[in-house]
């Protein structure tokens, strides 16, 4: 019976896989830049925001600012089997994600600040009964917040340098789904390793619900350098430390009915009806390799960083690019620890790539109160082929952008930003063993929301 543990627990393995890939990045952390793609790297947004898109950014914001925004992300998508060409859709709900800078200049040379926003954060959400998916996972939440305070410093009249310190606290959870027909039946009168499907158990019944969550927290390091060239070229970049999260945790099981009962000479020697929810039952129990428990694990957070130029066209227009990477290589393996000792440990060791985006926007100064933003950007995937499951289907991507800013009184301004992800169609897998059985789509839509206010 330990192998219930190990095939009931192996989507908690998937759920660390996926972190890794490009789509559980999170970008839009100001509404100013989301209007411009992502962009910030040698001209961060005035309002605070470059204590995560470049510390640097800070030296020289004059004055005291408060800066509050969110993002509503909207994302639809689903999987077509290759088979009976049927699809299920995503369930996801709206997922709004927050963000709030505060910077105060101590001198024309200082600004310090502190900001706290949202680099990671995840949920797919699947048909908990209905999709054949949900054996590997079907309800995936993460969610991470970065404090991170921060000063940057005006080093020549050329030359910015700025770094923060971020406080990480991470939360992780992951449902799931098994399929008693792929479980050992438990008995010495059958040969080894035959499954419950040979006792007649058909294919997709559900047997179990495990509920993973976990906590962790850490620290980063972000640092960055701002070159102006002339008044109208700057260039600069940002880099953002990697980091070892470890988590703490439980692990719920909660035994599914199945209503199946034994079938007549069956090879377990027991009498026909015998309810066979009750012959499993036990495993729930305390000692049982089911019961309730502790967990832990650690998931390397790799390091990521920008270079970016912009270019002052004239007083109206601006111009800007960014290329980021990340070093999703660092991300090696993963051990799921359980303290209850009849649960196997589990090990997982990704094959995940280092990503590239590529981000172009612009500015546009309509009038004295209004600017006018828009952008594109493009990014590769880090989730190898025969690793695109449930829990995160992603892939490369294109994304559109549109942005506006207000000037609403001499003290308070405003932003709205849209953007439209599309991704591209990337065949995966809802079963493991069987590798790629379909095709997974996807888009989103995020609505960006934020208002800034100087003292």
């Amino acid at each position: 019976m330990r192998r219930f543990a190990l095939l009931l627990l192996a989507g908690a393995s998937s759920l660390v896989a996926a972190l890794p890939a490009q789509g559980f990045g999170v970008y839009e952390h100001d509404t100013c830049t989301m209007g411009r793609a992502g962009v910030a790297a040698a001209n961060p947004c005035p309002n605070g925001s470059a204590i995560y898109f470049n510390p640097a950014g800070l030296a020289g914001l004059p004055g005291s600012h408060l800066s509050v925004g969110v993002t509503a992300i909207a994302a639809s998508g689903g999987f077509t089997d290759d088979i009976l060409a049927h699809r299920s859709d995503l369930q996801n709900p709206v997922i709004p994600v927050p963000n709030v800078y505060a910077t105060h200049a101590f001198s024309p040379k200082l600004t310090a600040g502190i900001g706290l926003y949202a680099p990671y954060g995840l949920e797919t959400k699947w048909d908990s009964t209905t999709f054949e998916g949900r054996f590997l996972g079907y309800n995936t939440d993460v969610r991470s917040i970065y404090i991170q305070p921060t000063i940057g410093v005006q080093i020549t009249p050329t030359l910015q340098l700025g770094i923060g310190v971020a406080y990480i606290t991470s939360t992780l959870t992951l449902r799931q789904r098994t399929d008693f027909s792929q479980q050992v039946v438990p008995s010495a009168l059958v040969p080894p390793g035959t499954p419950f499907s040979a006792l007649g158990v058909p294919s997709g019944t559900d047997f179990a619900d495990a509920h993973l969550h976990a906590t962790g927290t850490g620290y980063a390091f972000n640092f960055g350098g701002i070159w102006k060239l002339s008044d109208r070229v700057s260039i600069g970049g940002h880099w953002l430390t990697r980091k070892k999260i470890d988590y703490d945790g439980t692990v719920e099981f909660k035994q599914v009915p199945t209503g199946l009962v034994l079938p007549p000479n069956n090879p377990l020697g027991l009498p026909a009806g015998t309810p066979v929810d009750a012959i499993v039952a036990a495993e729930f129990g305390a000692g049982g390799p089911l019961a309730n428990g502790k967990a832990k694990t650690s998931i390397e957070m790799p390091p990521q960083g920008t270079l970016g130029v912009s270019w002052k066209a004239n007083n109206d227009w601006t111009v800007m690019a960014d290329y980021q990477y990340v070093v999703w290589g660092w991300f090696a393996g993963v051990n799921i620890d359980f303290e209850n000792p009849a649960t196997p440990d589990l090990a997982l060791h990704p094959n995940n790539k280092d990503t590239h985006g590529f981000r172009f926007g612009t500015e546009y100064q309509y009038n004295a109160k209004v600017k006018l933003r828009g952008g594109y950007l493009y990014h590769t995937g880090a989730s190898p082929d025969d690793f695109v499951t449930p829990l995160l289907p992603e892939g490369p991507r294109n994304e559109f952008t549109i942005g506006t800013g207000i000037t609403l009184t001499p003290k308070l301004h405003a932003d709205l930003a849209y953007q439209y992800i599309k991704q591209n169609d990337r065949r995966g897998t809802v079963n493991i063993a069987a590798g790629n059985t379909g095709l997974y789509q996807f888009s989103a839509h995020l609505f960006g929301i934020g208002a800034a206010y100087t003292f």
